[in-house]
């Protein structure tokens, strides 16, 4: 039976800076500091209310970024008030969000969406306050997200992978967090996997960086994709090698949340 075709937009809701090198790429060069976009993604098609992957860094606190030793910024056309504008839709109309984990920089805004679902895997909220990755958790948010448990229909806890609906599949990932979520979709482009902070980066831990040469050398051949260098920020370093090449093997759209290639490679519409 042939899969619904899904669009996906790119919302690029603020910018990150102060942010070392080897926090993005393991031992990429440490004490060299960059900036990063912070994107969420609008997924739109046929017999679905339009779904919202992540919310990024909270808007009337973007200070909250400090207690990582980063700084955001985000311009007036950043809001997410104005980048849905861009596509015709306003916070009311989202039915869900999908989060991809619960960082500081990816579930700021729930409240904002009065009419969503959340959707997650259960274990990344047991994650989330059990205090193993400190200030990435922010207090802010997670009690917010426990409360809306006791909200009948708000809160939807998964356990396992599985469709969400036809040509939306929720996979269950411990490459960034224990309870990290990609989000998988059929678009018109072939499978766009929607894979958080499990890649950082994609040329650097993929393709090729001029630190570690075994990652072009195993790009030569243009054999399977096999760039595998995890992110500096992880919970099992393992399982992030191990999720860097499920995505890379799997996916032929590739949308991490950081990654301005994604706007070079694919604009703003997918």
């Amino acid at each position: 039976m042939t899969k619904p075709v899904y669009k996906i937009n790119v919302l690029h809701t603020a910018d990150l800076g102060m942010i070392d090198c080897s926090f993005l790429v393991n031992k990429f060069n440490p004490g060299e500091k960059v900036n990063v976009p912070v994107f969420s993604y609008l997924i739109t098609g046929p017999d679905i209310p339009p779904l919202l992957v992540d919310t990024g860094i909270k808007e009337d606190q973007l200070d909250i970024m400090n207690r990582l030793g980063m700084v955001a910024y985000q311009a007036p056309e950043q809001t997410y008030a104005a980048q849905l504008a861009k596509w015709g839709y306003e916070k009311e109309d989202i039915g869900a969000i999908l989060h991809t984990h619960l960082h500081i920089d990816h579930a700021g805004n729930d409240p904002d969406f009065p009419n969503a679902k959340i959707i997650m895997p259960r274990r990344e909220l047991m994650f989330a306050v059990a205090d193993l990755m400190d200030a990435q958790y922010p207090p802010e948010y997670i009690t917010y997200l426990v409360e809306q448990i006791h909200v009948p229909g708000k809160v939807r806890l998964i356990d396992d992978d599985g469709e969400l609906v036809p040509g939306i599949f929720l996979e269950i990932t411990e490459g960034h967090t224990w309870g990290s979520m990609n989000i998988k979709v059929n678009t018109a482009k072939g499978l766009a996997i929607i894979c958080g902070d499990v890649i950082y980066d994609e040329q650097l831990q993929c393709r090729a960086n001029p630190v570690f040469a075994e990652i072009a050398a195993h790009n030569q051949y243009d054999m399977e994709p096999f760039g595998d260098r995890s992110t500096g920020n992880y919970w099992n370093l393992w399982a992030a090698k191990a999720a860097v090449q499920k995505v890379m093997r799997e996916a032929d759209v590739i949308l991490p949340i950081h990654d301005a290639l994604v706007l070079e490679k694919y604009g703003y519409e997918i």
